[in-house]
């Protein structure tokens, strides 16, 4: 039987309830994932600096540091890891400057299970090459 490698992934969302969801999502789906979660954009960026990580989901509205400047600062400092960006203030401009910014997928919220499972499997995935 051939090991799977487990997908890392961080969720980064303020709100208790979304990480949760998220956690809820990739852990009766899948057991390739290993998920680790934080409340804010500086919290992700410490732990990023002390663990690797193949794909992150972050919201863009936070307090502190707003999800934009995450994605910059992961895809400056961590460019091997995936990002899809979950939001409630869902606008083209937003999507259009976070992809500029590297994030690999963006998704509106109330966002299906489906749709977070897919776009995170389809970018870890392309982690397992």
């Amino acid at each position: 039987m051939e090991m799977v490698k487990k997908i890392k992934m961080l969720i980064v969302d303020d709100e208790i309830v979304v990480r949760q969801s998220c956690i809820d999502i990739f852990s009766e789906k899948s057991d390739r994932y290993e998920i680790s979660t934080v409340s804010s954009g500086e919290e992700a960026l410490r732990v990023l600096r002390a663990d690797k990580f193949d794909v992150i989901l972050t919201d863009l509205k936070m307090p502190g540091m707003p999800g934009l400047e995450l994605v910059k600062s992961i895809k400056k400092g961590y460019p091997e890891c995936s990002v899809v960006v979950i939001t409630g203030y869902s606008t083209v401009n937003t999507a259009v400057e976070a992809m500029k910014l590297g994030a690999d997928d963006f998704i509106p919220k109330p966002f299906t299970p489906e749709e977070v499972f897919s776009a995170v499997e389809k970018l870890g995935l392309k982690a397992d090459r």
